[in-house]
């Protein structure tokens, strides 16, 4: 935490006047909670009874670096907090952006010998932990059972950190998405077409035209512009045949990640098709990182926010670190919230990252059980390690400069006499110079 603190005298000859106080946000801040105070009441005793009189009202608002107002309070609170995913009440949830904010001091009522307010700044700095989350819901907005509140209570209960709304092409619901404390929900749509469906994650509204297209020229530019616009692009469920696959083709359009994983996990289905083609595009070269979303609809077995559950890290669980966390490949996917986690470190990088062909690759796996396997995958060959007996903990090292990639998967016997499958994917660490 760092912490700033100033004060201010307001003379009588300023009551009635606004003015700024300006100070400095760091780098890398996640949260800002601001106090104030100053002596409001005076009491005093006049003829045997004791008076408390309001001798001093002082407002209170703010404004970030690049001078956008973000809201004001007036009088009646001496603590607000600021953060890009929830706010106090009166005030924008927008990031800490670093550089010069200023507050705006209103000097409402100033007793004749004037105030001395005293400020307080605490700055929560980020750093860099695992999220759980889901990439692909749908409510009432579209053709789920569950209104927004409803199925935020639910991924609550699945212990989820962050989620996306993304209803069938309708964004009317990102305008007013539930805003928990202890969660973040972010907008989406999903661009749902007869040749295919795909995630526009991260803004309220991807496109302004309506979202019907029949070419591929139209698919196309309805992509480009929900790209350019800042959403990150998901093709989902490519491999769902054959009502829902991804007809347009791969090289239609730029796009952010594949979601690789949709529903629950089963063996040899088109989830199995997908991770088999991601595979060959990254022996081939290529880095494409991979998400899992629900595409939760209604309550069932194996049909349950999170499931899958997309894990990344991220330097908070503000909108825009998720989303870089997820554009950068940074974690993984599993089959449920409390299936097994990982945490990898490749020199300074990560999951997602480019490093060195010499780095050495180290992966630490909890959550595990007996009769787990641990895969090691690389472009050259598949390694195979099995959980012992009591086994809860794994650490792996891994080095090999001539390899592209290296990735993990763990595989489990969900119960007795059902095939092995798996219940972990990672992305991968890439190795070269970038």
């Amino acid at each position: 935490m760092q912490v700033i603190e100033f004060e201010r005298f307001i003379s009588k000859d300023e009551e009635h006047k606004y003015f700024t106080i300006s100070f400095e946000a760091p780098e890398n801040a996640e949260r800002m909670d601001f106090y104030y105070e100053y002596p409001r009441h005076v009491q005093y005793e006049k003829d045997g009874v004791v008076c408390d009189e309001e001798r001093n009202i002082v407002d209170l608002a703010l404004t970030a670096a690049d001078g956008e107002y973000v809201g004001a309070s007036g009088s009646d609170r001496t603590h607000i907090f600021i953060s890009s995913y929830e706010s106090a009440q009166g005030y924008a949830a927008v990031p800490i952006t670093p550089g010069k904010w200023e507050v705006i001091v209103g000097a409402y009522k100033i007793a004749p010998e004037g105030v001395t307010v005293k400020y307080r700044i605490e700055f929560t700095m980020k750093t860099l932990r695992r999220f759980r989350g889901d990439t692909h819901m749908h409510t009432t907005g579209s053709d789920g059972v569950l209104t927004s509140e409803e199925l935020v209570e639910l991924c609550r209960k699945q212990h989820l950190d962050y989620a996306f709304i993304t209803n069938h092409n309708n964004y009317s619901e990102n305008y007013c998405l539930p805003r928990p404390t202890d969660m973040t929900i972010l907008p989406g749509t999903e661009w749902t077409h007869y040749n295919g469906h795909s995630g526009f994650l991260g803004i309220k509204r991807p496109y302004r035209n309506p979202f019907c297209v029949n070419t591929p020229e139209q698919a196309r530019a309805q992509i480009e512009e929900a790209h350019a616009a800042g959403a990150m692009i998901v093709f989902n469920h490519p491999f769902c045949s054959p009502e829902c696959g991804w007809k347009w083709g791969f090289d239609i359009a730029p796009y952010d990640a594949i979601e690789i994983w949709n529903g629950a996990m089963m063996h040899e289905n088109e989830n199995t098709r997908c991770l088999e083609w991601w595979h060959r595009q990254l022996c081939e070269g290529r880095k494409i990182p991979v998400t899992g979303g629900s595409d939760f609809h209604r309550p069932g077995p194996n049909s349950l926010p999170g499931i899958p559950c997309t894990c990344v890290y991220a330097m908070s669980r503000c909108p825009e670190d998720i989303l870089f966390a997820l554009r950068s490949g940074h974690g993984y996917v599993k089959m449920a919230p409390e299936m097994p986690d990982v945490e990898v470190h490749a020199g300074k990088g990560i999951l997602g990252d480019t490093v060195p062909n010499d780095t050495e690759v180290e992966a630490k796996f909890t959550g595990l059980r007996t009769g787990d396997k641990v895969r090691t995958i690389t472009d050259r060959q598949t390694k195979e390690t099995a959980v012992p007996e009591n086994g809860r903990e794994m650490t792996l090292r891994f080095r090999d400069s001539s390899a592209k990639f290296v990735r993990y998967e763990i595989v489990r016997a969900i119960a007795k006499g059902v095939p092995e499958v798996r219940v972990l994917v990672t992305n991968p660490v890439y190795f070269g110079m970038e």
